[in-house]
């Protein structure tokens, strides 16, 4: 008698492939993006153009090569040339990490096993994983950011992302951005909305807009939202900006303002990218600077707080 054939069983659908990114970098116990001990992942690619930007690679939305003299032992060029043009060894040939390319791609399994390494930390100080950029919901890296929150968030650990939300966001993103971000860092540069829009590209109206829209879908601006205000010699240290700023942000219910004073920790990787720097030079703030800004945040009725610290 022939064997019966055995009955069919119910199978799993099958799952959608996973949405792929490009990333620069995934930082280690970070003490400043967003409470706790946290890890940071910087997406590739940025809309804006900010001429003191600190993070270079991450403008393009395509992988690039960067190059650092001081590693470089000039195995495959002559001494003195340049290792973006005159090398033809690729960055994974390069023995010493002269040359390293900047954007990996990789797919949001991938990110979520990397940043849930650090688990036992973010537990033990209530810390978690911030998403940071470049603009980590801009373009192509926006479906990946929000699988990604989603992954980390059902997992139990603290979301948070550093963004200008002055991008394009459907009615459906700002409902799962309200449902899986637990802490919305939201920069706060030129207050003006044409120079805004001339210095940096950036529409501070659009931020203001989707900041609207998440109060609408229960995200309590005053709990889960900081304004983060960079505060850059020339561009968005004078009074009456940081003034507009605050005032903004309080109109806003946002309640909360970190001033992060400008620095120049990126201007060797416009080097090391052959990039033109605009802000080479420039002084840094000095703390009588620093302290007079944070005087009209809290004039505002903001708690100011320095750095993130």
């Amino acid at each position: 008698m022939p064997a019966a054939t055995p009955a069919a069983t119910p199978q799993d659908p099958p799952r959608a492939a996973p949405r792929a990114a490009l990333y620069t970098n995934v930082q280690r116990f970070s003490i400043h993006d967003g409470g706790g001990i946290r890890t940071v992942v910087f997406l590739k690619g940025c809309p804006f153009r900010c001429p003191w930007c600190c993070n270079p690679e991450n403008l393009s939305f395509e992988p690039e090569v960067s190059w650092k003299g001081r590693l470089c032992i000039h195995c495959s060029m002559a001494e003195g040339g340049d290792g973006l043009v005159d090398c033809p060894r690729m960055p994974h040939e390069c023995p010493t990490g002269a040359k390293e390319l900047m954007g990996k791609p990789v797919d949001v399994d991938e990110l979520f096993d990397l940043v849930m390494r650090d688990v036992t930390f973010y537990e033990e100080s209530g810390g978690g994983v911030t998403l940071s950029g470049g603009e980590c919901l801009a373009g192509p890296n926006l479906g990946a950011a929000l699988e990604l929150l989603a992954r980390v968030h059902e997992a139990g650990v603290g979301t948070a992302v550093e963004s200008t939300l002055a991008v394009p966001l459907s009615t459906d993103a700002v409902a799962r951005l309200a449902q899986v971000v637990d802490v919305f860092l939201v920069d706060f540069k030129v207050a003006d909305r044409e120079g805004s829009r001339r210095v940096v590209l950036l529409d501070p109206e659009l931020r203001d807009r989707n900041l609207q829209a998440l109060s609408a879908a229960g995200v309590d601006l005053g709990e889960r939202v900081v304004a983060r205000m960079p505060i850059v010699p020339g561009y968005t240290d004078g009074p009456a900006n940081v003034r507009a700023n605050a005032r903004r942000a309080r109109e806003l219910g946002i309640r909360r303002a970190d001033v992060l004073p400008f620095h120049q920790l990126g201007e060797g990787k416009y080097d090391s990218l052959n990039k033109d720097y605009a802000m080479r030079g420039v002084r840094q703030l000095s703390d009588g600077d620093v302290a007079g800004i944070v005087a009209i945040c809290q004039e505002e009725g903001l708690v100011t707080v320095v750095r993130g610290e």
